[in-house]
């Protein structure tokens, strides 16, 4: 990958939104002051939080923007990217840390391949909660990133990058949306033609406590139901990312093994389909095994099965909205004729 030189150096405009992140909010902007690059500039913007988040923004040489009603991730990024004079758009999300080398391998990236106008990147392997739940929600992501095509149709802006032109193109995020917004916003570049990359090489802390009950929250309200619908409605359907064909199978597995114990007496049934459950998810296990051992990895198996229960829910409560959404839109026209 070229070097940059900062006399030909593009602007990098760092878009922090925050609502209530005041935990992670100094260390996140620490990271990025801590930055080897000379040409970058920070945006965060507070939307409406109740805690000290504005003020330790402020502590920083930021630009601060404060909203005065919450008006949601996807709107506070537009708010940020108006005021930026950057070349280059970075999206972070305030429980983020960056690298020190993070901001020149982007701008190097796209001088590297002018081709390419957006891209992202991956978690590490390492959070900084240590309390299970947040090691093997980050060990998903991890996985999840190393293990998809370079080449995205989404779009993660969490710690995403994109050229200027290509946002101001699709006329930026979508702020009716309040979740998958950075998904729905790697759609419509893909449909405008705007290359998406994924580089796996560039990795970020995230400092995201979860505990079981949230992690649930997030993976159904976030992302199962919301994402069917998107892609439903889309008509966007990847061999990628968490919808891989093994992932797609384990569902209906996890299924028949909650009902073995109910409505098959067979032992070999349920042992046959422990092991094809096992050997669909074993490249992610095996990594649990190595950054966790033996008791973390079999903690992960459990979790892993009834992490796909929930999410098999909640991509039917999905469809199901998507239909019943449709039928109400089918329905509107002939209602308005039979009322007149």
């Amino acid at each position: 990958m070229p070097a940059i030189h900062s006399s030909r150096a593009p602007k990098v405009s760092v878009v922090i939104p925050v609502h209530n992140g005041a935990e992670f909010l100094g260390r996140c902007l620490e990271s990025v002051f801590a930055s080897d690059y000379p040409e970058f500039e920070v945006i965060v913007v507070d939307d409406a939080s109740a805690d000290e988040s504005a003020s330790i923004a402020a502590e920083f040489p930021v630009r601060l923007i404060r909203s005065a009603q919450r008006r949601g991730a996807a709107a506070a990024r537009n708010m940020g990217a108006e005021t930026t004079r950057g070349e280059i758009l970075f999206f972070l999300d305030a429980d983020i840390l960056i690298q020190r080398g993070t901001l020149r391998s982007i701008a190097a990236e796209f001088a590297h391949d002018p081709g390419v106008s957006a891209l992202f990147g991956s978690y590490g392997t390492r959070t900084i909660p240590t309390n299970f739940f947040s090691r093997y929600k980050n060990l998903v992501h991890y996985f999840t990133h190393q293990n998809s095509s370079v080449e995205a149709s989404t779009f993660c802006s969490g710690f995403g990058a994109i050229r200027r032109e290509a946002f101001e193109q699709v006329r930026g995020f979508d702020p009716e949306f309040r979740y998958l917004e950075d998904i729905e916003l790697g759609y419509r570049m893909k449909r405008a033609g705007v290359r998406i990359r994924l580089c796996k090489e560039l990795q970020f802390t995230h400092c995201k406590r979860y505990s079981f009950l949230s992690l649930i929250r997030s993976d159904v309200a976030g992302r199962a139901i919301p994402w069917t619908r998107l892609m439903l409605d889309r008509g966007v359907f990847r061999n990628d990312l968490n919808t891989r064909w093994n992932n797609v199978l384990s569902v209906p597995v996890a299924f028949l093994l909650l009902l073995c114990p109910v409505f098959f007496r067979h032992g070999w049934l349920a042992a046959g389909l422990s092991v094809l459950f096992l050997v669909l998810n074993a490249k992610f296990l095996g990594l649990t095994y190595r950054e966790g051992g033996p008791r973390f990895a079999l903690s992960s198996s459990l979790m892993c099965w009834f992490s796909y229960l929930y999410s098999g829910l909640g991509v039917a409560a999905g469809a199901i909205g998507h239909g019943c959404w449709r039928t109400r839109a089918f329905l509107r026209p002939a209602a308005r004729v039979i009322d007149a």
